[in-house]
């Protein structure tokens, strides 16, 4: 475009700015429409500037108009984003400061050259690179307006924002292109113009919508991120420009070199930095977090916890199991990459349930008594070094207890569902009282959780269970029948035996009844059975019994003098024989299994002991108790979980001592009654039973 049509089209410009300048005093309320005024005249001013001097458009009168017309833009968007804020920032503050720098740097890059004095070119390179600076900032100031306003207020504030942003990002680019090429358009100078008239407008109505704003808004911390990563390709988009002016001043060769690879690896540079979690964390600590009083915003958090607890168990979209749900609920809140969830058993031992980017805990770990101490008063614990016991997880930085009321009486302190370890974040930062409380409050959602799911759990048994009692119920009426069929059949025997029809007849009523027993016999393939009462068990007596009819070699032994247990000898006997069958059915043709009984303090101890093939930690962890699982054809998988519950509702536990290879000790651990029963002190015996 020549100069005559660059000088009408900004003096059109001009006019068309300052007429709604007019327009914008006339129909607007307050210091905002003040502000919103002056930012419509700026614009105004600047292109009559250029429309005088269309030779020099970003130089003399022009450009020193252009500089303070950009920081203008930024003490109104400051403004604005200040009655959002309930105030200004100590962040918005450093940034209206290194704005106003910027200008004036800029500005003493204009003077000189209007007042016809020599320039040093190291300040007028620092002056271009200024320039840049200050349309960053609107640009950054523009951006957080508009997301820092919700529905109900972004009304109020989107056109300022997309006015005078969208301009500021349009000379931005425009300055930074002719940074890396060394020349400018004028047809995108010239547009600057037709972009000026057409944004007068928006401020005008920017303006009206003002008078109407009747309340603040507070900060989100999602803007203030997204603010702080357009901080970083501004900054990055700096550096580029400043390394393509440096190396075009070495020699234009090596500028166009350059040019071309900070255009490829700029991009490359910021995509991999806002793609990392560690840059962003720690982004969000240097930054983010300096805008806010408190470090974190409570209702986002919840609505995170929740989100991340309620979502759907492990499956074919990426969902998580419960257990690694649980762990991030916690970890994600103080930017931990992984940790470890350890639930409590009711003897009070912890065992791993569940890992996120740790490796799993085959045994019950030990807990240093400082963290034992910590638990056991619901206190989040913070590791100097890792303990010994838990060397193998890595470096550990938090244990979060999770307490619960399940199983106290009202009125008692909670107690321990649960304890949550965590690794060290990915960026650092000082753990205060804010921090601790965040984790408590966390951890007893998640306690909560984890035991609801507990409580659905059993509750699936125990249907499972019911289920099992009705059909047991059919069953047994079934059965009946066969019985009153094969007694009948018994009856006749005695008078028609003789008869070969009645032989034949009584062949086929056999084998049908055979028939409907064994498939009576597969309907059962599951548990139902409940524990009795309990009452008053000679253990020795009773395990003499059981073992004179076991058609499997069995080797007795007694230590000590025998005492008597508080145990119904029924459950004893269903207890202690489904155990043994176990130890037998393990065991090789011929080799013995060894049962030991001896007396502890308040306990009664009998050991079952095979030399069978063993069983895995993980085995006796997650399948042994677990009841309807069974690992053998035909099994019921109800033994060892039968076993381990009626001897709990007695007072007693079942421990089992297991490797692969080296054989499986059950030890029955029976509660000693008050009073020992009358009798003669037998002394240590031992005997095989065949």
């Amino acid at each position: 475009m020549t100069a005559t049509g660059s000088a009408l089209l900004h003096g059109g410009s001009a006019a068309i700015c300052l007429a709604w300048t007019l327009l914008v005093l006339a129909a607007g309320r307050g210091p905002a429409a003040w502000l919103l005024a002056a930012a419509c005249g700026s614009a105004g001013l600047w292109a009559a500037a250029v429309a005088l001097t269309p030779e020099a458009p970003l130089a003399g009168p022009a450009g020193v108009l252009e500089v303070l017309r950009d920081a203008l833009w930024g003490l109104l968007l400051l403004r604005l984003q200040a009655r959002l804020a309930g105030g200004t920032p100590p962040l918005l503050r450093r940034l209206g400061l290194l704005g106003g720098g910027f200008a004036l740097l800029a500005l003493a890059g204009l003077l000189p050259e209007m007042l016809r004095l020599p320039l040093p070119p190291a300040l007028g390179t620092a002056a271009g690179l200024a320039r840049l600076g200050l349309l960053l900032m609107v640009v950054l100031l523009a951006e957080n307006l508009y997301r820092n306003a919700d529905e109900a207020l972004r009304w109020h504030v989107n056109l300022p924002a997309i006015a005078l942003g969208g301009l500021a990002a349009f000379d931005l680019l425009l300055f930074a292109g002719a940074s890396l090429s060394g020349g400018i358009s004028a047809v995108l100078i010239d547009a600057r113009a037709a972009l000026a008239a057409l944004s007068a407008p928006l401020l005008a109505v920017a303006a009206v919508r003002d008078g109407r704003w009747r309340r603040d808004l507070p900060v989100s911390r999602q803007v203030v991120f997204h603010g702080a990563t357009l901080v970083v390709a501004g900054t990055l988009l700096l550096l580029a420009g400043a390394s393509g002016e440096a190396m075009r001043r070495l020699d234009s060769r090596w500028g166009e070199v350059a040019r071309a690879v900070l255009l490829a690896g700029a991009p490359l540079a910021l995509a991999v930095a806002l793609s990392s979690r560690s840059m962003r964390s720690r982004l969000r600590r240097l930054v983010v977090d300096h805008f806010f009083t408190a470090r974190y915003d409570y209702r986002r958090e919840w609505l995170r916890c929740v989100d991340i607890l309620s979502g759907p168990d492990a499956g074919p979209h990426g969902a998580a199991p419960a257990e690694q749900r649980a762990i991030r609920a916690i970890a994600d809140a103080v930017d931990s990459p992984a940790g470890l969830l350890l639930l409590a058993e009711p003897e009070g031992r912890l065992r791993w349930v569940g890992s996120w980017n740790m490796p799993k805990l085959a045994a019950p770990p030990e807990l240093p008594p400082p963290l034992a101490a910590a638990c056991a008063a619901g206190e989040v614990f913070r590791f100097a070094e890792t303990p010994p016991a838990l060397a193998a997880l890595g470096p550990l930085w938090l244990a979060v207890p999770l307490p619960h009321h399940r199983g106290r009486p009202q009125g008692e302190a909670a107690g321990l569902v649960g304890l949550v370890l965590l690794a060290p974040p990915r960026a650092g930062f000082p753990l205060d009282r804010e921090v601790f409380e965040l984790l408590s409050t966390l951890g007893r959602e998640v306690a909560m959780f984890l035991a609801e799911r507990q409580a659905a759990q059993r509750l699936a048994e125990q249907r499972q269970l019911g289920d099992y009692a009705r059909r047991f119920a059919f069953v047994a009426h079934d059965v009946k029948t066969v019985s009153s069929q094969l007694s009948l059949l018994l009856a006749n025997a005695e008078e028609h035996l003789q008869d070969p029809e009645f032989q034949r007849d009584m062949l086929l009523t056999v084998r049908a009844s055979a028939e409907r027993i064994n498939a009576l016999i597969a309907r059962l393939r599951q548990p139902g059975e409940a524990a009795g009462a309990a009452a008053l068990l000679w253990p020795e007596e009773r395990i003499r019994q059981l073992l004179a009819t076991r058609p499997h070699p069995v080797e007795f032994a007694v230590e000590g003098r025998p005492a008597a247990a508080a145990m119904a000898p029924e459950e004893f006997d269903a207890a202690f024989g489904h155990l043994l069958n176990n130890a037998a059915e393990a065991s090789r043709p011929g080799d013995p299994v060894r049962v030991g009984l001896r007396a502890a303090p308040g306990r009664v101890l009998v050991e079952i002991i095979d030399a069978g093939p063993g069983m895995s930690p993980e085995f006796i962890r997650d399948e042994l108790f677990r009841p309807l699982r069974s690992s053998k054809p035909g099994g019921s998988g109800i033994g060892a979980w039968q076993a381990r519950e009626l001897l709990r509702a007695a007072g007693g536990e079942l421990v089992v001592e297991s490797r692969p290879g080296a054989g499986t000790t059950m030890r029955l651990v029976l509660p000693a009654a008050p009073e020992p029963f009358p009798g003669p002190v037998p002394a240590l015996a031992e005997e095989t039973h065949a």
